[in-house]
């Protein structure tokens, strides 16, 4: 079965990490492209962002967004979007 908005992006986290939820269906399906293509990077990826989602250790491909999509509102609380 494929994942869908608000389904966890595997695997669940370990104690003190963030748990990251596909926000809408195109994410999940992009996930799901990205681990065919380049399945190591995401990885390292996903394990950062998981760590550390606010971290400056690679500015160059670790930034937030910015413009309309620096933030988002999820359950009525606007957060910073990376």
């Amino acid at each position: 079965m494929s994942p869908k908005r608000g389904d966890r992006a595997t695997p669940p986290p370990i104690d003190g990490e963030y748990d990251l939820r596909f926000a809408n269906s195109a994410a999940a399906d992009g996930w799901e492209h990205l681990s065919r293509q380049a399945s190591a990077n995401l990885r390292r990826a996903y394990d950062t962002i998981r760590a550390n989602p606010r971290g400056h250790a690679a500015p160059e491909r670790h930034h937030r967004l910015k413009g309309s999509l620096a933030t988002g509102v999820w359950k009525g609380q606007e957060h910073e979007r990376w």
